[in-house]
């Protein structure tokens, strides 16, 4: 171990790591990247069928659809008011700012939970006591004086509980698109694994449980009035006629879901790392420069695979089109043109096949072409152009 020791501020201590700019770069890209696949699931999943719709004509609706102020909206209506304001619901904007309050309280929320987490062992006590005190006085004193110093008429204190129960269904309403943002944000500067894959979980369970309540089968018997997505991928028209614009807003979910999660997840790997060292191989300056070029290689590597693993998708779901045409080409026959037109192919099953023909074509390919050798020549090259 070298006897020459690094400035305090380039050292591995994990406060001292928080502030490189290469993981508050990493935090960064994680939560606009949290951000982003909140707003693309609010346009893809938030919005109600349009029979849906029309059958309520000018009446407020609520449909079970990834979005909140609709679903408060209502809310208000069928109570007569909100406890929440509207400027921290986002009631009182319309667009993409209906979320600008709700992700500041989240943001501020995270800055509260972090500063608690920093705290001692029974200060952490204390603050959680005092939380859990304030509701349920909140909650239960006006009842009971109500209830004590009118007791000719027992039922008028009874609308005293209404307003901690009508705040809670309101906390319901903005968990719904909310909570994993929340969780997303307190696991990427809290540096938590469990929220992080909490908040990956939360979404593929929207995804999934979206698809279900939206398949025919299922709308026939109980229609919740939720948007399907298109039986028919579309026609691709975006990158050089590479995707179709829903396929498109497909892959950015999925691309958006991994940076989250790749980047958040690094942060914690690298710190773990830090973490475990001895107390002088913080400062030596081989384990120093070791950590900083494994950080920079992880920022590079992530946006070229991401970059790749989007390509690669892309060409997937293009891939029978690809072969059709390359056919066609070779044969000259019709049959090609009419299965390329074929309506099956542009459905959703259609592009699962296209998908796995992709697969079967590249595992095929390595019979011919030397996958490992190509990808060690990119490696080279980027290890020449990183040391110059």
């Amino acid at each position: 171990m070298s006897t020459i020791e690094v400035p305090m501020s380039k050292s591995l201590n994990i406060n001292q790591l928080r502030r490189r700019w290469q993981v508050l770069l990493l935090q960064l890209i994680s939560t606009a990247s949290l951000i982003l696949m909140m707003q693309r699931m609010t346009r893809l999943y938030g919005t109600c069928s349009d029979s849906f719709v029309e059958s309520y004509g000018d009446s407020l609706y609520w449909c079970p659809a990834y979005e909140h102020t609709r679903g408060l909206r209502w809310f208000e209506q069928e109570t007569g008011s909100l406890v929440l304001p509207d400027f921290l619901t986002g009631l009182d904007q319309t667009g993409d700012m209906t979320v600008a309050a709700p992700l500041i309280l989240c943001f501020a929320i995270t800055a509260v939970w972090i500063y608690i987490l920093t705290r001692g062992d029974s200060i952490r006590k204390w603050i959680n006591i005092g939380v859990t005190v304030v509701f349920f006085a909140w909650m239960l004193l006006p009842f009971l004086v109500s209830w004590i110093m009118v007791m000719d008429h027992p039922l008028n204190h009874i609308n005293h509980l209404w307003g901690p129960l009508l705040f809670v269904f309101e906390l319901v309403f903005l968990g719904v698109v909310f909570a994993p943002v929340l969780a997303g944000i307190m696991g990427i500067w809290g540096l938590s694994k469990k929220l992080l894959t909490w908040t990956v979980g939360y979404y593929l369970t929207v995804i999934g449980v979206h698809a279900i309540l939206t398949f025919e089968g299922i709308t026939e018997s109980v229609d919740l009035g939720l948007n399907p997505l298109p039986a028919q991928i579309g026609e691709a028209t975006m990158w050089g006629g590479l995707v179709s614009p829903l396929a498109f807003d497909l892959i950015e979910v999925a691309i958006l879901l991994l940076l989250y999660l790749e980047s958040g997840s690094a942060v914690i790997s690298h710190m773990e790392y830090a973490s475990l060292l001895p107390k002088d191989a913080k400062r030596d300056p081989d384990f120093v420069r070791q950590f900083e070029n494994v950080i920079n290689g992880h920022l590079i590597h992530l946006i070229g695979v991401m970059s790749l693993v989007a390509l690669t998708t892309a060409i997937a779901l293009e891939f029978d089109d690809f072969l059709i045409s390359t056919v066609g080409a070779l044969s000259g026959g019709q049959w090609s043109g009419q299965v390329k037109e074929s309506l099956e192919l542009q459905l959703t099953y259609g592009k699962v096949i296209s998908a796995g023909l992709f697969l079967v074509v590249v595992a095929g390919m390595r019979f011919v072409l030397p996958w490992q050798r190509v990808t060690g020549i990119f490696e080279t090259a980027l290890m020449r152009f990183r040391s110059t």
